[in-house]
């Protein structure tokens, strides 16, 4: 099971002192885009600040009948709540639980203290899954385009085009093909798909080829780096096929 420890979670916590005036504080939140600064006293992390925890010490100063404080009369200090601290050691799954109760958690990384939000959290799970979600996309796409093209007649010409003598095991049905199989039946029934791609044979047969390896990389997990795996190219294959 990975850890917290394996996650890219890159940025620092920012920090203010304890007996700082809360109205400096927020200023610096905001003037850097801040959602929340962490609390430093005598060199220790004592907790976070943030916009919510602001509102809900003026309205206890309000409920207390001090409302006449102003933020540049208050400290930091009075506006702390717990910085959600959380282990490296901890399952990754522990984010998960941590996040649906909080809006961040505080990691200690040994160098120093590093923040993670529910917002960096979506961003990333966004970045991950739109691989897995563009190439399922083309495949549905790909299933109604054959079925277009054959119609009720479409297992039988797959069980005939991918006969026993065929290097390419024979599909029970359009839902067991793989890109592989997309690729040559498009290719070998071409006088059925042309109306529907026009002149553009040799593009789609590379397009579907292209397609099916960056299928089997991510889902046999050969890629070795997430970045340099081309979204662009899936976002131009989810685009171009639902198009047609």
């Amino acid at each position: 099971m990975y850890t917290i420890a394996d996650l890219p979670i890159d940025n620092r916590l920012r920090t203010v002192q304890y007996d700082l005036e809360l109205e400096s504080a927020l200023r610096r939140t905001f003037e850097n885009g801040y959602t929340q600064v962490g609390v430093e006293r005598d060199g220790q992390l004592v907790g976070i600040v943030t916009y919510r925890s602001v509102v809900r010490t003026l309205l206890a100063f309000h409920q207390l009948d001090v409302g006449h404080k102003t933020l540049d009369k208050v400290s930091v200090g009075a506006a702390v709540e717990d910085a959600h601290t959380v282990s490296e050691d901890e399952p990754v799954l522990a984010v998960f639980d941590a996040l649906a109760e909080h809006t961040y958690i505080v990691v200690d990384r040994g160098e120093g203290w590093h923040i993670l939000t529910d917002y960096d959290l979506l961003t990333r799970l966004k970045r991950m899954l739109e691989p897995f979600l563009l190439i399922e996309s083309i495949e549905m796409r790909l299933r109604e385009i054959l079925g277009r093209a054959f119609g009720d007649g479409l297992s039988e010409e797959l069980a005939a085009t991918f006969d026993e003598d065929h290097p390419l095991p024979t599909p029970a049905s359009v839902d067991h093909c793989s890109y592989a199989h997309y690729a040559q039946f498009i290719s070998i029934h071409w006088a059925e798909f042309e109306p529907i791609f026009d002149d553009q044979q040799d593009v789609i047969r590379e397009l579907v080829l292209e397609i099916g390896d960056m299928r089997n990389r991510l889902f046999h997990f050969r890629i070795d780096d997430p970045e340099e795996f081309d979204r662009d190219l899936l976002r131009f294959g989810q685009s171009y096929f639902s198009s047609v």
